[in-house]
Parts: C-alpha cells; sequence; structure tokens
C-alpha cells in the first residue's frame, strides 16, 4: 500500500482539486484507492457522525463508502479547540494512525488530504510534518500562483521532509505568466533537485461560483428561477451607472452576475437584455412584478439580498477567495486538467506504481 501526502503552502491552494483528479485517474488506472483526512476544519453532522466537509465530499466523487468517522477522525470543533488550550486531550495521533490502518486495509493507495501547511495542528499535538513521516507517507505539495516569490515553502518543506517530499504542482497560474514561470521558476525548481509535476492554469470554470451558492453565502432570498441555481457564475459587475452606460458594460462579459440597488429597475433591465446569470437586489429592495416576469422569461434568477452593494460586493469578493470544487462541471472540469496537466508518468515512477 502505498500512502500519498496532498499538501500545501497556503489555505485554498487546490488540495481537493487535486486529489479529486488523482483520485479518479488512480481509479481508472484500475488502482484501488482510498481517502483520509487526519484532521479537518469543515465540520458538517451526517446522521449521528461528525465528518468533515471535504471528506464527505471526496467519498461521493470517487464513489468510496468508507466510515466518514474513518475518513476524517479528527474534526476541529470550537470544544477541540479549547480541550487543546487546556490540556485536556486525548493522544489524538494514536487516534489518526488507528483510523488510518483500518481504512488503508485492502488498498493499493491512500490519498491523504494535508493540511494548509506542513504546521497546521500543531497545537493539537499533530503537525502534518509528523504524520508524514509517521504514515511514511510520499508528499506532493500544491501552492496557489498569486506571486512571483512563492518558492521559498518549497525549498523549505524538502528541508523539513527529506526523501519523503517528491515534488510540487503549481495552481492557479495566471495565463500571462505561464510563459514566464516555465523560463525562470520551473528551471530554477529543478536545479534546487525539486520535481515539479504538474502546472495547473487559471480557470473560469474553477473560479466561478454557483447561483445557489452565492445566495446561501449572502444569505439571499431567491425571487424566480429556483431551477436555475446550480448555472455558475464567472464574473461580477456593478449596476450603478445610466441605462445606456449599463448596456454597453455589460455586452462586454457573459455568464455574469450583477449587483446592483433593487430599487434600480433600469439597470436591471439592462443585465436582462444581456449574458447575465443571476442579478443580485441589494438593500432589502424588491422589484416589481414586471422585472421579475422579464426574469422569467430570460430564466435569470433575481436574488435579494439585505445588505447594501459595497457590503455585498465585499462579502462577495471574500467568498471567491475560498471557493470549492463542487457541483458536476467543476469536478469534471479538475479530472479534465489534472489529466492533461500532471505529470503521471514521472508521478507513478515516484510512487512506485503503475497502472493495472
Amino acid at each position: 500500500m502505498v500512502p500519498l501526502y496532498v499538501g500545501s503552502t497556503c489555505e485554498y491552494s487546490g488540495k481537493t482539486l487535486l486529489c479529486i483528479g488523482l483520485g479518479k485517474k488512480f481509479q481508472s488506472d484500475g488502482i484501488s484507492v482510498a481517502y483520509f483526512k487526519p484532521l479537518g476544519r469543515l465540520p458538517v453532522r451526517v446522521g449521528k457522525v461528525l465528518a468533515d466537509q471535504d471528506g464527505v465530499s471526496l467519498e461521493e466523487i470517487l464513489g468510496l463508502r468508507d466510515p466518514l468517522d474513518l475518513v476524517c477522525p479528527v474534526v476541529l470543533t470550537q470544544d477541540l479547540i479549547i480541550q487543546a488550550y487546556t490540556r485536556r486531550l486525548v493522544n489524538l495521533e494514536k487516534k489518526i494512525m488507528e483510523a488510518y490502518s483500518k481504512i488503508a486495509r485492502g488498498r493499493d493507495l491512500v490519498l491523504i488530504g494535508g493540511g494548509s501547511n506542513l504546521e497546521e495542528g500543531s497545537f493539537l499535538g499533530i503537525p502534518g510534518e509528523r504524520l508524514i513521516k509517521k504514515m511514511k507517507a510520499k508528499t506532493i505539495l500544491v501552492t496557489k500562483c498569486e506571486t512571483d516569490v512563492l518558492v521559498d515553502p518549497i525549498l523549505a518543506a524538502r528541508e523539513f521532509l527529506g526523501e519523503n517530499f517528491i515534488g510540487a504542482v503549481l495552481n492557479c497560474v495566471a495565463s500571462d505568466k505561464i510563459d514566464y514561470f516555465r523560463r525562470r521558476i520551473l528551471p530554477f525548481l529543478k536545479r534546487e533537485g525539486i520535481a515539479v509535476l504538474g502546472m495547473i492554469p487559471q480557470d473560469t470554470i474553477l473560479n466561478a461560483i454557483s447561483v445557489g451558492e452565492l445566495c446561501d453565502n449572502l444569505g439571499g432570498e431567491i425571487l424566480c428561477c429556483d431551477d436555475r441555481v446550480d448555472e455558475l457564475v464567472e464574473h461580477f459587475m456593478i449596476g450603478a451607472m445610466n441605462v445606456e452606460g449599463a448596456l454597453r458594460y455589460f455586452r462586454k462579459v457573459r455568464n455574469k452576475a450583477v449587483i446592483t440597488g433593487g430599487d434600480r429597475p433600469d439597470i436591471q433591465l439592462a443585465a436582462l437584455e444581456t449574458s447575465t446569470k443571476c442579478i443580485i437586489l441589494t438593500g432589502n429592495l424588491f422589484p416589481s412584478d414586471i422585472i421579475v416576469s422579464r426574469a422569467e422569461e430570460r430564466e435569470v434568477p433575481m436574488i435579494a439580498v439585505k445588505e447594501d452593494t459595497l457590503t455585498t460586493v465585499e462579502k462577495i469578493e471574500n467568498l471567491l477567495k475560498r471557493l470549492r470544487v463542487s457541483g458536476k462541471r467543476k469536478v469534471a472540469r479538475a479530472v479534465e486538467l489534472v489529466n492533461r496537466e500532471i505529470d503521471f508518468r514521472s508521478l507513478y515512477e515516484k510512487l512506485g506504481i503503475s497502472a493495472k
């Protein structure tokens, strides 16, 4: 059995995306896979079991049926935090290793979902670095390429992990930076003895959010077309100008959400004449029946929110920083990108496995 730890150098780097793509590829190659997350940070109740949202999602996406309390044996809750700070914790490392041993039984490979850095979990006595060595796991680190200066954590990981560290995946590389990364960053890492197993570009679908997710996170109310909540929003535009300017402005961008005051029927109608996925009405103001009827004709959901436009935009910006891979279209895109961009020949060689 081969343990493969997928960690990262920062939050929301793309670990779930990579685990989905790797898991699907391994399965298609006849390799029996389990998913394991030692420490979950997104608690969710499934029946009577306290589980982790990533664990629940990966089990469903990969078609696995392992007990959720084994998939993620430690879930971060407020109670657990208080126990850590008051020195009332039981031996969490033992609990993790026992669950890991059970879930690995009979599997060719275990995908281990790591934290946002190798130190995560230290205050609980279960830092990622220690678990990697305890499990003797081969380790890939995913890094989100938001700046040119991103190699320090990768170099540090090599020092911390030694032979356990088998390579890095650079994620979310802007299209205008791809050539620069190929000419500068990849050769630098190669000279340092670090394998780059793949470079995944920014993607509009993966960076999109569904209408339903938007509504839920904004605490809004869907006023019409609730059968369109799975539509993906790729761009956001603010409508605060005159109607002539709005039409020109809105026609420039497709698959967008328009954020405007609930008292701006002119802007709402202009948005409905262009490629719009939803309209977000701010200020706890509701549209007229005429506007709603037009939105229904165009099959464009309208969402009413209580906050003003500025506050709504700020909430959306914070939401977009922590998007997750969910929904059939995003999952399919994640699988496609990982299949296309990851060097599986090199990865299989480093893992000592082969397709069956």
